[in-house]
């Protein structure tokens, strides 16, 4: 269902400049540019769930916005396309209203807080209120309009979590199956972990003053292999960014690391301290603290969170047939 996207996700992909639909309903329009008229006509009131009306006006501006984004493409659609459209979206909106009577029936409630934190969220995604409010009128929505789709959302998520995805199983069967198939997933390369200490030394001061880095360095790694503490030693003469860490690396695969450090780290025991070499950077002593063989992660330890994987693929068709089953149950009339 277009519709069943979460308008606070759309916004937040927006505003962070990554939102590319492929469903013309949730396409708006240029700044500045009105919206075409429909060939059709929608009655004020399109249709009723339980005696709840669902608006010809929220579906005419959807229906608008995917009639401009077609004619852009050089589609315009006919009134008849136009007709067919404007039943899918009340048909999806009759869903999406009974997701929203259904979540009120099971005492679910949206609280204010939770309405501020998430619109808070989504506004931070754009350089000001004003740019938020404007994209909204792209969308032909108030600030009022967009809080009632947003609390709309709120309530189908939290719905659709109690009654779908909770009862969503999944046999240890399929779930081994899938490891089987994507084992890749789960396999991971050699790793280590490793700490550094850097002293630059100035190219211009010649020779001499190389030479004297380097006794400086030579002394300090003297300390070091008589058991002081690498990472206090990085901390207090280090001139690396990463000096207040103790010159920690983190872990890192061969290729995520530059040559001069990974051809030795590799071929070090956890605890070694390397000898002095020289980069483009300057002088540094590298000391492996921990490995990590590659491997594949055994089934036992993957199971739950590819369970979760796999609930989350079926989330979608669940909450269509969830729908169809409260739509059986319903009193709906609709009017066009």
């Amino acid at each position: 269902m277009a519709r069943f996207v979460s308008l606070s996700l759309f916004f937040i992909l927006f505003g962070a400049g990554l939102l590319i639909s492929a469903n013309p309903e949730k396409v708006w329009a240029h700044s500045g540019h009105k919206h075409d008229e429909l060939k059709i006509k929608l009655p004020k009131v399109v249709a009723q769930v339980n005696g709840k009306n669902i608006s010809g006006d929220l579906i005419s501006r959807e229906l608008k916005k995917a009639a401009q984004q077609y004619k852009k493409r050089g589609m315009p659609l006919s009134a008849d396309q136009e007709k067919s459209a404007a039943k899918k979206l009340i048909d999806d909106e009759i869903g999406r209203t009974l997701l929203v009577l259904k979540a009120k029936e099971s005492g679910i409630s949206i609280s204010k807080e939770m309405m501020e934190k998430r619109i808070k969220e989504v506004k931070s995604k754009f350089r000001s209120d004003a740019i938020f409010e404007h994209k909204l009128a792209d969308m032909g929505l108030t600030v009022d309009q967009y809080k009632a789709e947003l609390e709309t959302d709120f309530y189908m998520d939290q719905i659709i979590k109690k009654e779908v995805e909770s009862k969503i199983q999944i046999p240890e069967s399929e779930a081994l199956d899938y490891y089987e198939k994507n084992k890749n997933k789960f396999t991971s390369p050699e790793k280590v972990r490793a700490s550094i200490i850097l002293l630059k030394f100035n190219p211009s001061k010649g020779k001499a003053g190389e030479q004297k880095i380097l006794k400086k360095f030579e002394s300090l790694l003297q300390q070091l292999r008589n058991g002081t503490d690498f990472a206090a030693v990085a901390q207090k003469f280090s001139q690396d960014s990463l000096a207040s860490k103790g010159g920690d690396l983190g872990f890192f695969t061969r290729k995520e690391m530059l040559p001069a450090f990974s051809n030795r780290a590799f071929k070090m025991k956890t605890g070694e301290i390397s000898n002095i070499f020289r980069t483009g950077h300057g002088f540094h002593v590298l000391k492996v603290t921990e490995k990590k063989l590659a491997g594949t992660s055994p089934f036992e330890k993957e199971k739950e969170s590819i369970k979760t994987i796999l609930s989350k693929k079926k989330s979608p068709q669940a909450t269509k047939d969830y729908i169809e089953v409260l739509k059986k149950q319903a009193k709906i009339k609709n009017y066009f």
